[in-house]
């Protein structure tokens, strides 16, 4: 989706005509986002997404959702600035995809 002005003036008027179809359409893009993004981050994604909308349940006011997930995104960065000055550092190795097969260890009943 490419945001523009005139999207944004679609989205304000949809939120004050129609809440539960704005809530719809934004369910639906973070759906898209999610199903888009490689496998191995999907679970993730999915984690995080149920972390934002239990915060946003928890605050009566959109403000203090806003405001607490102003912080979770600020913790975020500061932890991600922390991992790539370790990794600048030479005291770290990058974070590497997992691998994509495993050998599977058969279990016996002892007897």
């Amino acid at each position: 989706m490419k945001f523009t002005p005139q999207k944004f003036d679609e989205l304000m008027e949809l939120a004050q005509s129609d809440p539960q179809a704005l809530e719809h359409y934004r369910q639906q893009q973070i759906a898209a986002v999610i199903n888009g993004a490689p496998q191995y981050l999907r679970s993730r994604l999915e984690g995080l997404q149920f972390q934002i909308d239990a915060q946003r349940t928890l605050h009566s006011s959109p403000i203090g959702a806003c405001l607490k997930l102003s912080q979770m995104m600020q913790d975020s960065f500061h932890q991600l600035q922390g991992l790539l000055g370790g990794i600048a550092d030479g005291k770290l190795a990058p974070p590497q995809e997992p691998p994509k097969s495993a050998k599977v260890l058969p279990f016996t009943a002892n007897s």
